[in-house]
């Protein structure tokens, strides 16, 4: 019987690397939203001694994949489009492409596994040759963390269970695995995070602020570190730390263009638009302003530095989540903004927003990450960024 509705429990998303066995399929955990956009771009052609159009071209058509997870442990929807990746940067990464299918299942089952075609979809939309196109992920002091991903191609096809078609090849079909939320039994798929005992869906109290690094420029952030006590890095006033965190958030956008060529309608690829501007949003509460001063001949505390001359400096930031997760920006941001807001007489406290840039640097480090599985555990994972998301080195 078809459906009557579509909602969260009876959708799932698959991805692979391109071309791969259906076998392949990884199935995303903890998805919150998915959403297909597609366009077909138009080119009028006009001509002289007509009012009418000549010819209505039709280009490429353009197909958008959004999806959004709560980070939980499980791999995230990054690397599973990236599966095959070599390295872990933003280079090695940018370069991969993944089938990408989203499963529609029946309506009237507890999960996606549950009932005699339990697995099996209904219909199924599938987009070959998707690239990553943008990812951003926040972790903020109220809600769970999340990750947004962008995935962008030109081909998108639609399945209904009973397709015969000869074009509904095994690699396009998208089956559930059984046991892959609950047993079909009733029972039910749970965060990976929480089955290892690393704090299920990661929120404010799964930071993990020893392997983090939060920018000296930051007030009452002493060396790097944001850690309780003031020989730790945190400076303190009566015992308690000056640099509260409230939110943190990170974003790129790969720009990417289509490379054209004699002889075909379709990209032979998508290049991403180098360098790549990563920004960094962190606030937190005010306690007494943000001592950044602005000065037309630079900080004179940074006269005998290599910022000489210059407000700011290049500063690492990485920051490490419990259930294995961590991103690492690098040693090369700058501060591009800094404001002040809030306290205002309607309620609420005064925070303050640093905003940073590097360009080329964001290593998502996650212990699940299933390149792991392909190159052997390193995925040139360099060993600090191994200890950042717990990976064992070897």
């Amino acid at each position: 019987m078809a459906n009557n509705r579509i909602f969260y429990a009876c959708q799932a998303v698959g991805l692979k690397p391109l071309g791969y066995p259906t076998g392949d399929y990884k199935v995303a955990h903890g998805v919150q939203s998915v959403g297909v956009t597609t366009n077909f771009n138009l080119e009028q052609a006009f001509e002289l001694g007509q009012i009418q159009i000549y010819e209505n071209i039709e280009g490429l058509p353009d197909v958008e994949c959004t999806m959004e997870k709560v980070i939980d442990g499980y791999p995230l929807l990054y690397h599973l489009a990236s599966q095959d990746a070599i390295s872990a940067g933003l280079v090695g990464r940018s370069k991969r492409r993944a089938d990408v299918a989203l499963g529609i299942f029946s309506d009237e089952q507890d999960s996606v596994n549950d009932g005699d075609n339990g697995g099996k979809t209904q219909t199924l939309v599938f987009m070959s040759g998707m690239y990553i196109n943008s990812i951003s992920y926040t972790v903020p002091v109220d809600g769970n963390s999340t990750e947004s991903i962008t995935l962008v191609g030109n081909h998108k096809e639609w399945f209904s269970a009973t397709e015969s078609a000869t074009n509904y090849t095994t690699f396009k079909k998208f089956t559930v695995p059984a046991n892959t939320f609950g047993d079909g039994d009733g029972s039910a798929d749970f965060p990976k995070a929480y089955n290892n005992k690393k704090g299920g869906v990661q929120r404010r109290e799964n930071v993990v602020l020893e392997k983090s690094v939060m920018p000296r420029s930051m007030f009452g952030n002493l060396s790097g570190d944001v850690l309780g006590t003031e020989a730790q890095g945190n400076a303190v006033s009566n015992g308690t730390p000056l640099l509260h965190i409230q939110n943190f958030s990170t974003s790129t956008d790969f720009g990417r263009e289509d490379i054209l060529e004699f002889g075909r309608k379709a990209p032979y690829v998508r290049t991403p638009t180098f360098p790549i501007e990563v920004s960094t949003e962190i606030e937190a509460i005010a306690v007494s302003g943000d001592f950044i001063g602005a000065y037309e001949d630079g900080d004179p505390a940074l006269f005998s530095t290599n910022a000489s001359g210059d407000n700011t400096q290049e500063e690492q930031i990485v920051l490490a989540l419990l259930g294995g997760t961590a991103f690492d920006l690098g040693t090369s941001n700058r501060l591009s903004s800094i404001s002040y807001g809030g306290g205002d007489a309607t309620g609420g406290n005064a925070t303050l927003t640093y905003s940073y840039t590097n360009f080329n640097e964001l290593t998502v480090i996650d212990s699940g990450d299933p390149a792991l599985a392909y190159f052997g555990g390193s995925l040139n994972y360099s060993p600090a960024q191994s200890g950042y998301a717990g990976i064992a080195e070897g």
